[in-house]
């Protein structure tokens, strides 16, 4: 994890990529999003109206990735992103005051929006199988990654056999049938779009605990200090807006598919996050947090309680 400067250098490349949209003269929160089911959550609230209602003006600011989001919250780019707990506690343990304020997607072992995979004629049938094989991830710092080794050790094979690859989603499927990787933990919704290609080998999700947030929202302390009601209102919106996209799944895959510009049915055939309606619960943060420390993801221990900001 770079130091805050670093982070700064970095975040100036990667805001400069990426579009905004829904600007205004004078925005009342700047927000940082990404056209993933997982973290679609506050776009669901832009155009389901529920930050409007809230009576906050939202602009948006579009990234590839959650890093992205905490890299800009950390030079001032953003006020508001979402994020793995991994993520935005290294952040934290590297000086950057940001605070958790809300949670975002659960995992759902009964409804799993990542897995394991290997190509569909794989003779790869158990982790024993993946020892000194190569593994792609889409990112090396997330709790995916983390997932995997925890399911490896679990199933009697040494993390360190294997070989963790970063890749985006897109490629995998293809790199599985060429033979490139052994495996890839594949997201929706490229997940769903590749089931005639691979073969679903493992969940690895529970082998870090059986419930837990796959994404949180996050801002600057400093922010939060100075617009206190905005906060609030931001919170109170992301939960309203979770009990709406919980419940109303084909109205959330249109917003969902005109974002990632992919196709409605597409996005209605694949497994859709579930979103918390509860407020932050430290128990549902630490396990991951615990894990990341396990096997170096993160340079020291983090309490989930000193993470969470009281708005």
């Amino acid at each position: 994890m770079a130091n805050r400067r670093q982070l700064i250098a970095l975040m100036a490349a990667s805001v400069a990529m990426v579009p905004r949209i829904g600007r205004s003269q004078a925005p009342g929160l700047r927000l940082g999003a990404a056209a993933n089911d997982t973290y679609a959550e506050t776009l669901f609230a832009v155009d389901g109206g529920f930050f409007r209602r809230a009576g906050i003006d939202v602009d948006v600011t579009m990234f590839t990735n959650a890093q992205a989001m905490v890299t800009a919250a950390a030079g001032n780019a953003i006020d508001v992103g979402m994020a793995d707990v991994i993520q935005i506690g290294n952040g934290i343990i590297r000086g950057v005051p940001l605070g958790v304020i809300a949670s975002g997607a659960l995992y759902d072992k009964s409804n799993p929006t990542a897995m394991l995979c290997v190509a569909q004629d794989s003779a790869f049938r158990s982790a024993r199988d993946l020892a000194g094989q190569t593994i792609a991830v889409v990112s090396l710092a997330a709790f995916g990654a983390i997932s995997i080794q925890e399911w490896l050790k679990g199933n009697g094979t040494d993390p360190k056999s294997v070989k963790l690859l970063e890749m985006p989603f897109a490629p995998m499927a293809a790199a599985l049938g060429r033979g490139t990787v052994a495996a890839a933990l594949i997201g929706e919704p490229f997940l769903s779009a590749a089931r005639g290609e691979v073969r679903m080998l493992a969940d690895t999700y529970p082998a870090i605990a059986s419930s837990f947030y796959i994404a949180v929202s996050f801002a600057p302390r400093d922010w939060i200090a100075r617009n206190r009601e905005t906060a609030r209102g931001f919170v109170r919106a992301v939960y309203d807006t979770a009990r709406w996209a919980n419940g109303h799944r084909d109205d959330s895959a249109a917003m969902l598919a005109k974002y990632a510009k992919i196709d409605v049915e597409r996005v209605r055939a694949m497994n859709r996050a579930s979103f918390a309606t509860t407020p932050l619960d430290r128990r549902l943060m630490q396990p991951v947090l615990d894990v990341g420390l396990a096997y170096g993801f993160m340079p020291k221990a983090l309490a989930a309680s000193e993470m969470i900001a009281v708005v």
